[in-house]
């Protein structure tokens, strides 16, 4: 009887978190749901910090083969453009801080990397399932873009769809 109790309880902590998730779940066209973390050296940083960029939010994990090798491409990508105005938000779903600290080392990673290692935002701001996913906000803070798995970011039509964003001036639509 403890046993199905206690199944009992873990379902409906897991329907009550799925339930969150598509309360907050995110829309191409909608503001982004705003968060806060810990980036990989303790310190907070908000999404609202970068008011008025174009902000790819790249949710991963050092554990996810694809969200790796597209790293590289990533982080060109935002060399290429952080002068106009990209900011590249990387939100870790791994437990072990280390673990990250080592792979941004090693990788020369200069983007902010934010820990959600309870899946906070991931999971229940985001509704994010699969690593990677991506979501590109625009200026005004709106999602205009869900890209679910492995890209080439440094690719040419991703330097075109970024470069679009970044033309845009603060309250036009795209």
């Amino acid at each position: 009887m403890r046993h199905i109790l206690s199944l009992f309880i873990f379902f409906s902590i897991i329907s009550a978190r799925q339930a969150a998730c598509l309360d907050t779940a995110t829309e191409n066209g909608k503001p982004a749901p705003s968060f806060a973390l810990e980036n990989i050296n303790g310190e907070k940083a908000a999404l609202a910090d970068y008011k008025g960029m174009v902000v790819l939010l790249n949710f991963w994990a050092t554990y996810c083969g694809p969200c790796k090798k597209e790293m590289p491409s990533l982080h060109n990508l935002f060399l290429a453009f952080k002068k106009d105005g990209l900011i590249v938000l990387a939100v870790s779903r791994d437990e072990d801080k280390k673990n990250v600290q080592s792979f941004i080392k090693k990788q020369a990673i200069t983007f902010p990397v934010l820990m959600d290692k309870d899946q906070e935002v991931s999971f229940d701001h985001y509704a994010v399932h699969n690593l990677p996913t991506s979501f590109l906000i625009d200026r005004d803070g709106i999602i205009r873009e869900t890209i679910i798995g492995e890209r080439e970011w440094d690719a040419p039509d991703m330097k075109k769809k970024i470069g679009s964003l970044l033309s845009s001036k603060k309250g036009e639509m795209q």
